[in-house]
């Protein structure tokens, strides 16, 4: 289930048609479990409405990689350590058991 609305997400991407909703929403489903598998949190609770502001950020972020790279030529790593994604969930995210 994405964790952000079809319409923050085309605001996001500066999109205003429909005719690829298909696959917008597809990328919206696979932004939102990135971020939740990095978080380590697969039972979040959390709606549209109410997933935190830094985490819908963090998915928006994921959504525009996801959506400009759509033939997996680029090398950008938001996840990285040092990475934007990164920097906004690390408040978030459950820390590793060692």
């Amino acid at each position: 289930m994405a964790l952000i609305t079809i319409e923050q997400a085309k605001q996001q991407l500066r999109i205003d048609y429909d005719d690829q909703d298909v696959d917008l929403r597809m990328k919206m489903e696979q932004a939102s479990e990135i971020v939740v598998d990095y978080l380590k949190k697969p039972q979040h609770g959390w709606t549209e409405t109410t997933v935190p502001k830094p985490v819908q950020a963090a998915i928006l972020l994921v959504l525009t990689a996801l959506w400009d790279d759509r033939t997996g030529a680029g090398g950008g790593d938001y996840l990285a350590s040092n990475g934007p994604v990164a920097r906004l969930l690390a408040r978030f995210r459950d820390p590793a058991i060692a």
